[in-house]
């Protein structure tokens, strides 16, 4: 028998926090020497990618570059992008700091960096290292304050702005991503993806002060009202069943929602009618937002109009007249920003103007598909098509427009908030100071290849009624929080962790019972079945081959926290490559995984296919579920319980000491 698969998962460690030098030339080599490694393609340095922006001062937009390892500076008035500047490897959120300063994390390289405009360039004045993948980055009102979320880290980080000093580290929780500032700066709210969860923090305590669960997947932003008793944030909620028809349509198997968490806040920070229901702190209830026929695809940037009549003007129309909150909510999987208008006027229903209502929340988890009231009133929801894969969102001091970062267009688009058409599209280029994209020699071919099969990879129209992406079950190429029923298994109701694609082509064969053995049948399999969309071209599955050949495993943030030559780490390292343990006998190669399928006693007697491939474990630090089921919860569970050694391979139970130096090399794979 084979003796194999030591499948492994993530873990907390103390948080080592450095400040490098703060001149800016220094600061830059020290990021560029973190950021070698990065888990996007290659090639697909040749774009810029905004994933988020900021408006810093009246004049300035800024970009946070994902693929162009980079921030760009544009002018607002001019419509163009006038400086560009390396930061270090996927920027991915970037706040604003007073009227000329800004903070942008670079996640894989673990960075957060302070940039200055100074004249029309960008000038780094710090770099504050933080490691464990920071994801989201935001600052109090006042200034005084700034909070970055590690996403494997399990923390949120208080510092300083300015100084860039830290003040603080308090643990929330898994896969902490989006991040905001109560206006009064008193209270942080967090967004965990790993149990999909909102975490308060009271930040003078510096302490969780409440956890608020539910059902969802891929957390989007997280935005506090003005008056700070409600959380916004936009998710997708995993219902759980098989992509056939009937259930993709009822949305039983993915749905795009807004959440809000009442907190218990003035009566003017909710609807008509919602005070009484949000008296009580933590309230947590949400509003489908797929339209029978035509869903929405992966909810991400999120942004609030409070109080204003922001149709007032020339060119105005009565759509949207009237107080209210505005919800402006980005779908990258449908290309479009949704609007949405949530009256906050109380009176007698008959008297009400469509305009006047609430929007419809309801528990949760309820309403599969959009109620067809709302669906039609046009005073109260509305699509604005924008095209690409638009993502990070801010709102004009005047709230007539919003400015929207365009992944896939490789620009900023500004959009008139009456009309939601798109007034100007401003590209992003290098600009005079040219960075770190513009400095990459590549075959535009190639480039050009990758781009398409990662546009089809984010498209949720590939799905029957465009209710979910590739993007949506395997995020950002890698895996999933949750167990997933994709039929490809032969039957219905066997859920399964969802398996990352990094490198796809060197990890065949695919599936967790390796059965799939043709990577384009494979691929084009997904899109009509799993997906059930329509059947791509061959040009499509070249290009989406292309796309997953390339992608790598992100930067492991452990390895760097790790002292790779300690003892517990080298017993663990030739405890992993032994035949007392047996682990490199299915995981070996630089990937560490095989292209055999083993039966390691943990199939059923009715399973279609006997035995499973060893899934790749570079990079598993990552992962929050184990096994194919997902019933381990972590790499202690998976070596002493359904896959030790004694029940995968009739081996010697592990000591705890073994236990202890194995968990310690995987970490850094």
């Amino acid at each position: 028998m084979h003796r194999c698969r030591a499948v492994v998962g993530s873990f907390v460690v103390v948080l080592v926090v450095a400040i490098t030098s703060q001149s800016p030339p220094a600061a830059t080599e020290a990021g560029a020497a973190r950021g070698t490694r990065r888990s996007a393609p290659a090639v697909l340095a040749a774009y810029r990618s905004p994933f988020d922006l900021a408006l810093v001062g009246s004049r300035w937009i800024v970009t946070a570059n994902a693929t162009g390892d980079s921030v760009s500076l544009i002018d607002r008035a001019a419509g163009r992008a006038v400086d560009e500047r390396p930061v270090g490897v996927r920027p991915t959120s970037v706040a604003a700091v007073g009227a000329d300063a800004l903070l942008v994390v670079a996640s894989e390289a673990g960075d957060v960096v302070r940039l200055e405009v100074r004249g029309d360039r960008l000038v780094e004045s710090g770099r504050l290292h933080v490691g464990f993948e920071p994801r989201g980055v935001a600052v109090s009102a006042d200034g005084s304050v700034a909070f970055v979320t590690l996403a494997l880290g399990e923390r949120l980080v208080m510092f300083d702005p300015v100084s860039l000093a830290l003040l603080e580290t308090i643990e929330v929780g898994r896969l902490p991503r989006g991040v905001t500032v109560s206006p009064d700066g008193k209270t942080v709210a967090v967004a965990c993806s790993a149990g999909a969860e909102i975490v308060v923090v009271d930040v003078a305590a510096h302490a969780v002060r409440s956890r608020h669960r539910f059902h969802g997947i891929n957390l989007g932003d997280v935005r506090f009202s003005a008056s700070g008793g409600t959380v916004f944030f936009a998710w997708t909620y995993d219902a759980g069943s098989h992509p056939s028809p009937g259930n993709i349509r009822r949305g039983w198997v993915t749905g795009s929602r807004l959440g809000r968490l009442d907190l218990g806040g003035t009566a003017g920070d909710q609807g008509a009618g919602d005070a009484a229901e949000a008296a009580a702190e933590g309230t947590l209830r949400g509003l489908t937002l797929d339209v029978s026929g035509q869903a929405v695809g992966d909810v991400a940037g999120l942004a609030l109009v409070e109080g204003l009549a922001i149709v007032e003007g020339e060119g105005a129309t009565a759509d949207g007249a009237g107080p209210g909150r505005r919800i402006l909510i980005t779908a990258g999987g449908t290309h479009e920003l949704i609007w949405l208008r949530d009256a906050d006027a109380v009176g007698p229903d008959d008297a009400r103007q469509s305009t006047d209502r609430p929007l419809p929340y309801t528990q949760i988890s309820g309403s599969e598909v959009m109620d067809r009231g709302l669906a039609v009133d046009r005073g109260r929801f509305r699509r604005g098509e924008l095209g690409g894969r638009p993502l990070g969102i801010r709102v004009a001091a005047d709230a007539r427009r919003a400015f929207v970062a365009n992944y896939l267009l490789d620009a900023v688009q500004e959009v008139d908030l009456n009309t939601l058409e798109i007034v100007r599209t401003i590209e992003i280029d290098g600009g005079p100071g040219g960075g770190a994209a513009g400095d990459v020699a590549l075959d535009p071919h190639a480039a050009a290849l990758v781009r398409r099969g990662e546009a089809i990879f984010l498209d949720a129209r590939r799905s029957l009624d465009q209710w979910y992406s590739c993007h949506t079950c395997h995020y950002e190429g890698g895996g999933n929080t949750v167990t997933m029923d994709t039929l490809n298994d032969g039957s219905s109701g066997t859920h399964k962790t969802v398996l990352p694609l990094y490198r796809l082509a060197d990890t065949g064969p695919w599936t967790w019972h390796g059965w799939q053995t043709d990577l384009r049948a494979s691929l084009e399999k997904s899109l009509v079945e799993t997906m059930q969309g329509p059947a791509p071209s061959a040009e499509d599955v070249e290009a989406m081959a292309a796309y997953l050949s390339a992608l790598e495993p992100p930067p492991n943030p452990f390895r760097e926290a790790t002292d790779a030559g300690s003892a517990e780490v080298t017993r663990g390292r030739d405890l992993f490559h032994s035949a007392r343990a047996g682990c490199s006998d299915c995981h070996g190669g630089p990937l560490f995984t095989s292209d055999a399928v083993y039966d390691v006693g943990l199939g059923k007697p009715d399973d279609r296919y006997r035995g499973h491939s060893a899934p790749a474990l570079a990079g598993v630090s990552r992962k929050t579920l184990f096994l194919h089921h997902g019933r381990a919860k972590s790499l202690e569970q998976v070596l002493t319980g359904l896959h030790s050694p004694e029940r995968a391979a009739g081996l010697e139970p592990l000591s705890a000491d073994e236990v202890r130096d194995l968990v310690a090399y995987l970490r850094t794979l």
